[in-house]
This record gives structure tokens, sequence and C-alpha cells, in this order.
């Protein structure tokens, strides 16, 4: 590295010259060390700062989703939940009969295979959705409903990513079922904030808790 140095150096003997410019060069390395670190604190700093504050806008909750989660809070589930026997839970292959005590089923045999975490407008087959129940989810089933209460499911659905099932199903005795392992809710119309005190209750009662 070339440094600058006085011009009276020149006048100096060459070694003490070439000492002078060893010195120089390694106070200059030193400098130049120190700015590029005190650099690249501030653009961390920076960073950090933007990722912050783009969390909190992304997070930041609304007037409305407190009022919701307030709502949620107060709900009771007493008298409204079924707790149904278990079937057992052995897995089986697809083309392998097999007849559930409960309609729809929330525990039993099933196939090796879960369901994806998400709204179905068709039926998906009971023995797979089980296997998802296994994992700690909750399936909601529906039949008859207007598009508005459908539409409420999807959101659900939605906001429950990486644990809620929802998907149409005929053989339902009921408008709605909200179901989790060993367990169901039986519903007349969508109530959202009933459903996700089930949801927000009952996930991951099960035997192997994957849900999220």
């Amino acid at each position: 590295m070339n440094v600058d140095y006085p011009k009276e150096w020149d006048e100096l003997p060459k070694k003490e010259r070439k000492k002078k410019i060893r010195g120089l060069k390694k106070q200059t390395e030193k400098k130049q060390k120190t700015t590029s670190m005190a650099r690249n604190v501030v653009v961390f700093i920076i960073i950090l700062a933007v990722l912050i504050v783009g969390y909190r806008l992304v997070t930041k909750k609304t007037p409305e989703d407190i009022e919701f989660e307030q709502k949620v809070a107060e709900i009771s589930l007493e008298g409204r939940v079924e707790e149904l026997e278990i079937e057992g839970a052995n897995h089986i292959g697809p083309g392998e009969p097999v007849s559930y005590k409960t309609n729809p089923p929330t525990s039993g045999s099933h196939w090796t295979n879960p369901a994806g975490w998400k709204f179905n407008d068709k039926s998906v087959r009971d023995e797979q959705i089980v296997h998802n129940l296994e994992h700690g989810g909750i399936w909601i089933t529906y039949k008859d409903l207007s598009d508005e209460n459908v539409d409420k499911l999807k959101e659900i659905a939605k906001n429950n990513s990486g644990s809620v099932v929802v998907s149409k199903r005929d053989e339902n005795d009921d408008s709605i079922v909200v179901a989790s392992w060993g367990r169901m809710m039986r519903l007349d119309e969508v109530d959202k904030a009933l459903i996700q005190k089930y949801i927000n209750t009952y996930i991951n009662q099960s035997p192997e808790k994957f849900a999220s």
C-alpha cells in the first residue's frame, strides 16, 4: 500500500525514512479498518431498524383484530363440544375399507399421508383427513352453505394456515362440523369467533403435535 508522507522525510536517512513510512502505513491501515468497521456497524443498525419497523407494520394489529381477539377470549365452549371415543390410529393403504363410528370421523385408521392445510371446495377422503387430526389439526366440514358463509370459512383457513383443513362434505348431518382428535362441535352457521376459540383450545390435543 502506497501512502503519502511529508516531503521533509526525503531528507532523512533511508533507514529512518522507511521506518517512519512503515509506521504511517500501519496507522493508515488501522484507521481504514476502524472506518470500515464503523461503516458496517452503521449499515447493520440501519438494516436492523428497517426490519424491526417492517415487522411491526406487518404484524401491527388493527382495532378490529384486537376486538376479535377479545371476543374469542370471552367465548365459552362449555356444552358445545362432544367428547368422543378414540377409535385407534392405525395407518392403512388407500383402498382399504374403514368404518368410523362418528360422522364425520374424529379418530381411527387412516392413510399414511395427511392432506394439505387449506380450504377445499370439494370433498376430501375421510381416511386422509383423520391423519391431520392425529397431527393435532382442526377439520372444518360444511354443506349447503351460502357464499357468504363459505367465504368466512376461507378466511378461517387462511388465518390458521398451518393447522386447519376446510372441506365440503355432503355426508354431514349438520351444516358445519368443527372436528379435532376425539372431539367435534356442530354448528348451523359460521361463527368465526366460536370456531377460532375451538381452534385455539384444541390444536395439538392429539397423539402427534405437528400443527402450527
